[in-house]
């Protein structure tokens, strides 16, 4: 029976049994769609904007506030304008639905005057997002979020009102047009910079960064940060972005311990026992919309022919989240998630490229999941990318799972070096593969004394205790060397 029909079969049974039993189906979805916000957008109205350039802003929140779920018990919205003092255009408790909230923007007034930033932050600190202004200061589940639009120069200080923002829970997103200064958007802009300033040349140009804002905001509420090594990716050095390191997670290396042959990076040798979370506790709320999974990881010779899921989420009930599934029988690849609209969506991947996958070599898989394809990745060079249906956000009241066959869910035997997932999609095409042994990169071996006499190979020469192993690496990369102690 094929793998499609069996699992509607599971499904089907699963839900007859809870229907006849008569237990609650209630179920606790997590992810983008279902955090909330109290969301204080504050916008410059001062005369450098101009009344045709405002009427933008205003079409600008319209289009944004339709991203959200609007609700008293959901994300409210009110909105601060301000040049030489800053007004509260509507608060965050006026309003309970959406097409409430954008007529409301719609007639957002224009003032002029001076651009006073710095007042502005004050008054939304001590006021906008207070419980008399329609905030719930006392609610840890609601994010406090501001984002601020300006196209110039601030005529007070910044710096001392922003940080008592931060100080005050709120996370502050930093838009700035045309002549606006970077390092005063800096100042103003929650940590890590990067992920919370924005900068575009003119008006007519912030709605192209409305897509990018939503899913950094997103992104930066629901996952925790993870340190990015120098040379993971081409753009990064050393810096920590949104994701989820789930070898950190699931506590492997300690369980496990490490193992190291000398040449690959360190790694874990999985398959003795179940590696098992709930999924509460390694996402406590949910996955973004988008997001990258990336692992690095070898087959061993029990386990190239297994059909297996390398990740899985499943509910209490055992029904699949999200699922990424290795078939050595028929040496595919299937990403598999719950569908909005239908039990599941899946897309598979199975070409030559993906049989290479099934040797017993170091490997490295990376997809990135996007709102309607998924593309593959295989060391680091793209494979496919192929559509996908809209995902429905997970269930995280069940269990998370690495590495249990596909009929038994019995541990599989493979070696893992790294699972991370990235929140966003665009990390997966990023990595550079320096940590596997085919990769692009020269790898510089220190060792311990050498014997006397030293004979040379070719495609390797011996300096000191430098053993030096030549790679090619592609035209334009940078070399990337990592040292490790070996004993011959």
């Amino acid at each position: 029976m094929p793998f499609a029909e069996r699992w509607r079969m599971t499904c089907g049974l699963l839900l007859l049994f809870l229907i006849l039993g008569g237990e609650s189906t209630q179920v606790k979805r997590a992810g983008c769609k279902s955090v909330h916000y109290d969301l204080i957008f504050l916008l410059d109205a001062s005369s450098s904007v101009g009344i045709d350039d405002f009427q933008k802003v205003r079409q600008w929140v319209v289009d944004l506030v339709s991203s959200f779920e609007i609700g008293p018990d959901k994300t409210r919205v009110g909105v601060v304008r301000y040049s030489t003092q800053p007004m509260t255009e509507f608060e965050l408790g006026t309003y309970e639905i959406e097409e409430q909230v954008k007529a409301a923007a719609r007639k957002i007034r224009y003032h002029g005057g001076n651009t006073n930033t710095g007042d502005a932050l004050r008054y939304i600190t001590t006021h906008s997002f207070s419980a008399e202004a329609g905030g719930r200061p006392s609610d840890p589940s609601v994010k406090k979020v501001a984002i601020l639009l300006t196209d110039g120069r601030s005529q007070d200080h910044v710096l001392e009102p922003a940080t008592a923002a931060h100080k005050a829970g709120i996370k502050i997103f930093a838009v700035g047009v045309g002549e606006a200064l970077k390092e005063e958007l800096d100042e103003i802009a929650s940590e890590p910079k990067s992920a919370y300033t924005f900068h575009v040349s003119d008006y007519d140009a912030i709605d192209k960064i409305r897509g990018q804002l939503r899913r950094r905001l997103c992104e930066n509420v629901l996952c925790p940060r993870v340190r990015v090594e120098g040379d993971r990716f081409k753009e990064t050095k050393g810096e920590t972005i949104p994701g989820f390191d789930l070898m950190e997670s699931f506590r492997v290396r300690e369980i496990f311990g490490l193992k190291d042959n000398g040449i690959q990076s360190s790694y874990v040798r999985l398959g003795s026992f179940p590696i098992v979370q709930k999924t509460e506790d390694v996402f406590p709320q949910g996955l973004p919309d988008e997001y990258a999974f990336v692992t690095t990881f070898k087959f061993r010779k029990s386990s190239r022919r297994e059909d297996w899921y390398i990740w899985q989420i499943i509910d209490k009930y055992g029904i699949p989240q999200v699922s990424i599934r290795l078939d050595g029988e028929n040496k595919a690849l299937e990403y598999n998630a719950i569908g909005l609209t239908k039990d599941a969506v899946r897309v598979v991947f199975r070409n030559g490229r993906v049989s290479d996958l099934f040797d017993r070599n170091w490997h490295k898989i990376a997809l990135s999941i996007q709102p309607e394809s998924v593309s593959l990745y295989i060391d680091c060079k793209l494979v496919q990318t192929l559509p996908i249906e809209e995902r429905e956000n997970i269930n995280i009241q069940g269990k998370t799972v690495i590495g249990k066959r596909l009929y038994d869910s019995v541990p599989i035997d493979f070696d893992l070096q790294r699972m991370v997932i990235y929140c966003d999609s665009r990390h997966a095409e990023l990595e550079t593969c320096c940590d596997i042994p085919s990769g692009p990169c020269q790898l510089t071996v220190v060792t311990d004394p050498p014997p006397p006499e030293v004979i040379s190979t070719v495609g390797s020469e011996q300096v000191g205790h430098i053993k030096t192993v030549n790679c090619s690496c592609p035209p334009g990369e940078k070399v990337c060397i990592t040292s490790r102690r070996v004993s011959f």
